[in-house]
């Protein structure tokens, strides 16, 4: 008899512990909610090595991509509306529900609809809000509050929570989006990438008739290179025509040993272990690329248990010993780090009230410099726009003087148009030189006359 066997236990006894154990289960699931929201909000995720709380379930909890996106998006609902945790503490609602009741619940209306959800399946809660939005009675506000659901929405995959970008972004106290923008976000995602059964990858796009028109464009032009016009053989091209440009444009061109740029047998050489150490803040490209083959191109952050940042993306090169403290712009001195390590970096050494006020003055300078050059583009266009009206004006009274004098309209406007090369002559003087403009082929054919009959 294994461990687990429970056939020994009566009818009553068996139902009864399941029903103990179902309820501590949904206790404890709660609880770890909690936890997960705990750790979001103070970013302990960074310490641990692990750039984002999504990274962090799925690297140190094992949860599967769609269950950890599943689990932070309602414990970050949960912080807003801490009733949230009683809910599923007590079975009113499971994360499924959860996930699929929070994005359209408010401050005014929490109260109401996580009553009115309580102990209801997914697809009851769906058809719940969508027949609050066709309520007839509802007033402009309230139908603002409470966005359009479709009844027919997927399974909970994990596309159908936010947006990846969205929730691997540090809950750091920051007003959560609103319920219209959630939605917004979650339909914005135009592509999919997902493992296939073959080790290959399955891609799905919806592009845009403009995309469509570049890559038929790209099939035609790959005729003889790709005779099928296969748009995986395309994508595939395109793909490293295009690392390589971005690979250009933030390392350099690779160069050998001898310091040329690499071609042909030595495009693998890795770049001059020497380079000159510039002054101030600026990193040489040559130097960027030794460290980023270095550390290759992943975020060199490692906790105090020795698990290292596996993340890619938002790489940033950063002096281990700062400027402001000495530190100088060589290999030794420098390291990758993802967007949010660079930032916790940042804040063990400086402190978190120093790194938040220069984080808000680079803020504030950021927004004065959009509205200097919004402002800057309106004049633009404004005086874009006098001269333009003053132009036309001055074509017109030019037309009408040239009409004056016989012209027809075309020949009128032909002239008003000579006098675009001077702008700062007075309307007189273009007249002038309108009339000896168009009437300067009827003086050659005079002249010619008097000359055959001389």
């Amino acid at each position: 008899m294994h461990r687990f066997s429970r056939m020994h236990l009566s009818p009553e006894v068996a139902i009864s512990r399941l029903e103990v154990i179902d309820l501590e289960e949904k206790s404890k699931l709660a609880e770890g909610i909690a936890l997960i929201a705990v750790i979001d909000h103070r970013r302990d995720y960074l310490a641990a090595g692990y750039s984002c709380m999504r990274d962090y379930c799925m690297g140190r909890l094992r949860m599967s991509e769609g269950r950890a996106l599943r689990r932070i998006q309602v414990a970050r609902a949960a912080l807003r509306f801490p009733e949230l945790f009683e809910y599923l503490a007590d079975g009113r609602l499971s994360v499924a529900t959860a996930v699929a009741l929070v994005p359209h619940v408010t401050p005014e209306s929490a109260t109401e609809l996580l009553g009115m959800a309580a102990f209801k399946s997914r697809d009851e809660i769906v058809q719940l809000l969508a027949s609050r939005s066709r309520r007839p009675a509802a007033t402009p506000a309230a139908a603002a509050d409470t966005p359009a659901v479709e009844a027919s929405s997927g399974s909970l995959a994990p596309g159908r929570v936010n947006e990846l970008s969205d929730l691997c972004a540090p809950a750091d106290g920051a007003a959560a989006p609103a319920p219209a923008e959630q939605g917004q976000v979650r339909s914005a995602r135009r592509g999919r990438v997902t493992p296939a059964a073959t080790g290959e990858y399955d891609v799905r796009l919806s592009i845009t008739a403009e995309e469509h028109d570049d890559l038929s464009r790209a099939i035609a032009l790959l005729g003889h290179a790709v005779p099928s016009g296969d748009p995986a053989l395309v994508y595939a091209r395109a793909m490293k025509h295009y690392l390589a440009h971005l690979e250009k444009r933030r390392l350099g061109v690779k160069r050998s040993q001898s310091g040329r740029p690499a071609t042909g047998a030595h495009s693998d050489s890795l770049a001059p272990a020497h380079v000159n150490a510039p002054r101030g803040r600026g990193i040489p490209k040559a130097l960027r690329r030794q460290v980023w083959e270095r550390d290759g191109g992943r975020c060199a952050f490692v906790s105090a248990d020795g698990h290292r940042c596996e993340s890619t993306r938002k790489l940033e090169f950063d002096h281990i010993v700062p400027l402001a403290k000495g530190g100088g712009t060589t290999a030794d001195n420098l390291r990758l780090l993802c967007q949010p390590h660079n930032q916790f970096e940042a804040e063990r050494v400086f402190g978190k009230d120093h790194v938040a006020n220069r984080r808000e003055i680079a803020q504030r300078e950021r927004a004065c410099a959009r509205a200097a050059a919004a402002a800057a583009r309106a004049k633009a266009r404004a005086e874009a726009k006098a001269h333009k009206a003053a132009k036309q004006e001055r074509h017109d009274d030019i037309v009408s003087a040239l009409r004056g004098l016989g012209f027809a309209v075309a020949e009128a406007r032909r002239g008003a148009k000579l006098t675009d090369t001077m702008p700062s002559a007075s309307l007189e003087a273009c007249v002038r030189h309108a009339l000896v403009e168009l009437t300067r082929a009827v003086a050659k054919r005079g002249e010619r006359r008097a000359r055959c009959s001389a």
